[in-house]
Parts: structure tokens; C-alpha cells; sequence
């Protein structure tokens, strides 16, 4: 979810009405937008990863308008000249792409800010930090059409980045300027890299890095080209789309461009059939087709004889159960009259959550208990247990004590451990829970995993006890398990070793260096042992 923030009066003027109280407070957060905060003219609030079109302050305005009854615009798109000739090149490192001229331009603060935010919020959210889509926007008057883009060589194309004053090639680029440090890492193993250049051969963009500085735009643009680049052609035509029909309702004008032949963008509504008798049974409702297309009307969904036209920035409507969600938000979720289900199931765990109590069972059987702490941690779960190591980290978190997600668990039994030693000894105690890790082969860049962690605080925990309440615990669950010295800077070297299951590591236990403890303000040896349970 995106935290969007705007000048009350901007979308005021945009949506056609004065937003009262009573509005911002308990109508718009009706359509799934609650507010956050309003002061000193600004108001914030929070946008669901479904309605990216309401990520700026035109299409956040436009959703308001139409909720409150105002009526859906038309969009057109005037045929341009420009052209984008796409090389086969790019085939392999970043092959979508689609862009727009927009013209008559007006970069009053406003539309600056609006669409400042609307790029850097469709960046993090559609665009999956720019790995799946990223845009470009460029002054238009300072280069000739038409433009390539194309994949070369990172060594040989050198162009003045944005914010810089000096020229670096693409690989100078990744390594010394703030975005390439930042995003360089998007196109890590591709030997050729993405550029768009113009018939001159300057370069507008080096994407998803940074644009050029040739192409900044100033207040006194008049016209826009955007480019939309990605990894995923249906995502870049969505986000094209979103920022064009922003700019018309800003009272630019938008023109199209060839792009390897193909004509973007295309902001012709889609028609999908959509039965009223099942909306109604989903829903619970009666309404009368009428009644269907007054709602969705408020949704800026048109509806005739069985059909909806979805406008083309309304990204997030894939099956007629979404005109059946838009349907029950115009009708109003606080209007649903509560009704006992008239089916009956058998409900039952899910398999993972079996041997999750599975889990459980075993270690309290062997004496342990149970703990549960937070997800969020520190880099005290690498820097106190002697090691170095990689977490996902939390953007503008707002306390020092949850700056990460954990990676183990080991860390937070310690802390655990240190916060009651006023409790008997020995204390045996473990968790069983999800820990996030950096992995790069996933979508968002991290993935779960499911871990259990248990360990033994007392005058006589050592490697003998701890060892054999791991191994009793996989016998227990019916895993066959390998022990193997190792080396881990968390435990005392010859007092450690690896657990191998399956012949793949998928643990380690050991006994707790001595420089640990005193880390964690611990006064007695531990000795601790920490799996992966789904391994």
C-alpha cells in the first residue's frame, strides 16, 4: 500500500467541488482510500495496491468526482508523428516499451508535484521498484525524433546524467550515481544494457536507471515525451495509460507514437461481459440493471445490456467478480444487511499448519517452551551474534529497534533469554516462526521461511544436551538427521556443527560463544540449535 499525499486545493479544483470534512473522513475512504492525515491545507492518504490510478492527483481527484456523482470524461488520443524504432537487442535485458507525446503543457507547482509523486509511487508499486516498469519523462523540445532504443555495450555510451555535470558511461553510472547505485543491480548478468537515443544520437534514458540530463524538464516545457519501459508489456501499457489520462485531466493533450510499429497509447475502454443475475448472487442483492449501471457509473465503469466498459486506466478490473466488488463499494459495504450462510463445511488445517503444531508438540514434549516474538528486528541479529549477513530492510521505519525484518531466530530467543534472568534456570525455551530472507529470484526480492529455534540457558547447557533434543525432535517428526562439525561465528569453534537433511544443509546448533553472551547481557552458557522446518 502507497501513503499519497496532495494539496487539498490541487484536487479540489481538479474533482470540480469543495471536499468538505465530513467527505475526506468518511465518504472517500468508502472507495477504499482512508485518509491518513489532513493539515495546513495537505491531505494524506493511503491508496491500495489495486487503484495505482489513483496514485496521482488527477486520477485521485477523478475517482473522487465520480464518486460523488460526477460523470465519466472521454479520453482521446490525437495520431502523432514521432516514431520509436525498438532494435532486437533489447530483447533479452528489458524488451517492453511504450510512450506518448503530451502536448500544451502547463508545469504549474502542482502538476509538478502531482506528477513527480505519480512516477516514483508507480515505480514502487506497479513497477516493483522499477524492475518491472519504469518511466521516463523527457522535455521533447530538446531532442529530434526519431528515437532508438536499443541495448548496448555499458562501456560504450557516455551521456551526463541527471543531477551529475559530467559525463559517465553506463557502467560509471551503476557505479557512482545515487540511482545506479540504487537500482543498478536490476540489470546485474545481462551483458548488454537498455538506452533510448535520438536521431542525433543523444541519449533521453539509460532505464531503469536515470534519464539524461539533456531532456530535464523545466517549468518552461511546453512538451513532454514519456517513455515506459519493462519486463512485462501488459504492466508498461497499464502505467502509460494511468499518466495519460492524468495528463487530460490536467488539460494537457496527449498524442500517440509508433513504437516498433505498434501505436500507444490506446485508451479505447474495454468491454466485458457481465451478467447482473451474478452480481446479484455474489453480492446477495436484487438490483435491476438500471440500478447496476448508476453504481458503477460512480466507479467510472459504464454498463448496457449485460456489458461493462472499463476505462482504459482502470487497471485492476480482470473478471466480472472486480465489477461485482466495484458494484458493492458504490452500493456501500455499510448497507449490507448480515446474513447466516445457509452452506455447511468441514473446515481443517492447512497442511503447512499441521506440521506446524507437529512441531510444537515435539519440542514441548522435550521439555521446551514456547515463545513468540516479532518479526520485525534490528541489525542486532547479525552485529551482536558475530557475524555479518543480508536482511530486508524497513523503509522509514519509525523506531531503531524494528529497522529489519528477521533472517533467523536464534537472535531473538537471545533476547528473550536476556529480558527474563530473574526467571529459574535452566530455561529451555524455542520458537516456531516465518523469517524473511533476501532472494533475489522472487518477484518482491525476498521469500518466507518457516524456522524453528530452541535453546538451553543454564550452568550445564552445552553442546551434548542441545544436540541431542535436535536430534530427538527430527526423529520425532520422522527426518533423518546428519550432524557435521562447522564453523559459525555465533558458536564456540569445535562446539558446532551443521544439521544435514536430505544431504542438503538445513541447520546448524552449538553452543554460544562466550562474546555472544556478553552481547546480549547474558550471564549463563547457551546452547542453541536453529532448522528449517519445511526443508
Amino acid at each position: 500500500m502507497a501513503i499519497v499525499e496532495f494539496a487539498l486545493s490541487d484536487i479540489e479544483k481538479l474533482a470540480g467541488r469543495r471536499l468538505t470534512k465530513s467527505i475526506l473522513e468518511e465518504r472517500i475512504p468508502m472507495m477504499g482510500a482512508p485518509l491518513e492525515k489532513a493539515e495546513r491545507g495537505r491531505v494524506w492518504f493511503e491508496i491500495f495496491p489495486n487503484r495505482p490510478d489513483m496514485l496521482s492527483a488527477e486520477g485521485f481527484a477523478r475517482a473522487v468526482r465520480l464518486f460523488l456523482g460526477g460523470r465519466q470524461r472521454a479520453y482521446k488520443v490525437k495520431s502523432g508523428s514521432i516514431r520509436v524504432n525498438v532494435m532486437p537487442s533489447v530483447k533479452q535485458v528489458r524488451p517492453c516499451i511504450a510512450a506518448a507525446v503530451v502536448r500544451n503543457v502547463r508545469l504549474t507547482p502542482a502538476a509538478v508535484e502531482s506528477l513527480m509523486q505519480a512516477q516514483e509511487k508507480l515505480h514502487d508499486t506497479l513497477g516493483r521498484k522499477r524492475r518491472k516498469v519504469a518511466i521516463g519523462v523527457h522535455d521533447l523540445a530538446k531532442v529530434k525524433p526519431p528515437f532508438t532504443y536499443k541495448a548496448v555495450a555499458p562501456e560504450s555510451v557516455r551521456f551526463v546524467p541527471l543531477g551529475k555535470s559530467d559525463e559517465m558511461n553506463l557502467a560509471e553510472i551503476c557505479k557512482r550515481h545515487e540511482k545506479g547505485q540504487a537500482y543498478g543491480h536490476i540489470l546485474a548478468g545481462s551483458k548488454l544494457w537498455p538506452v533510448i537515443t535520438d536521431a542525433n544520437g543523444d541519449v533521453l534514458s539509460f532505464p531503469p536507471i536515470i534519464n539524461g540530463s539533456l531532456t530535464r524538464v523545466t517549468d518552461g516545457t511546453k512538451a513532454l515525451f514519456i517513455d515506459v519501459t519493462g519486463t512485462s508489456q501488459a504492466a508498461v501499457d497499464q502505467a502509460l495509460n494511468i499518466l495519460a489520462t492524468s495528463m487530460t485531466d490536467r488539460g494537457f493533450s496527449v498524442e500517440s507514437v509508433s513504437v516498433g510499429g505498434r501505436r500507444t497509447p490506446d485508451l479505447t475502454p474495454t468491454c466485458m461481459k457481465v451478467d447482473a443475475a451474478y452480481v446479484n448472487a455474489l453480492l446477495g442483492l436484487s438490483i435491476t440493471e438500471t440500478k447496476m449501471a448508476q453504481l458503477l457509473s460512480r466507479m467510472g465503469i459504464g454498463y448496457s445490456k449485460g456489458a461493462a466498459s472499463v476505462p482504459a486506466y482502470r487497471t485492476d478490473i480482470m473478471h466480472p467478480m472486480d465489477i461485482a466488488e466495484d458494484v458493492a463499494i458504490a452500493y456501500g459495504y455499510q448497507t449490507f444487511k448480515p446474513e447466516q450462510p445457509k452452506g455447511r463445511t468441514i473446515a481443517r488445517r492447512l497442511r503447512e499448519e499441521e506440521r506446524a503444531k507437529a512441531v510444537r508438540m515435539s519440542l514441548v514434549g522435550l521439555g521446551f517452551q514456547e515463545v513468540k516474538s516479532m518479526t520485525l528486528t534490528n541489525e542486532s541479529q547479525f552485529s551482536k551474534m558475530n557475524i555479518t549477513g543480508s536482511a530486508c530492510t524497513i523503509a522509514n521505519s519509525v523506531t531503531a529497534e524494528c529497522t529489519q525484518c528477521r533472517a533467523w531466530l536464534l537472535p531473538s530467543l537471545l533476547r528473550t533469554l536476556s529480558q527474563n534472568m530473574h526467571v529459574e534456570y535452566p530455561q529451555r525455551i524455542f520458537e516456531l516462526g516465518d523469517c524473511v530472507v533476501p532472494d533475489a529470484r522472487t518477484e518482491t526480492g525476498a521469500a518466507l521461511a518457516r524456522k524453528a529455534a530452541a535453546a538451553i540457558s543454564g550452568t550445564t547447557a552445552g553442546y551434548e544436551e542441545i544436540s541431542a533434543a535436535l536430534s530427538a525432535f527430527l526423529k520425532s517428526m520422522g527426518v533423518a538427521l546428519t550432524l557435521e562439525p562447522a564453523e559459525h561465528g555465533s558458536f564456540i569453534t569445535g562446539r558446532c556443527a551443521k544439521a544435514i537433511v536430505r544431504r542438503k544443509t538445513a541447520g546448524f546448533v552449538g553452543e554460544v560463544r562466550p562474546e555472544v553472551l556478553k552481547a546480549w547481557g547474558l550471564e549463563k552458557p547457551v546452547a542453541a540449535f536453529e532448522v528449517d522446518v519445511m526443508h
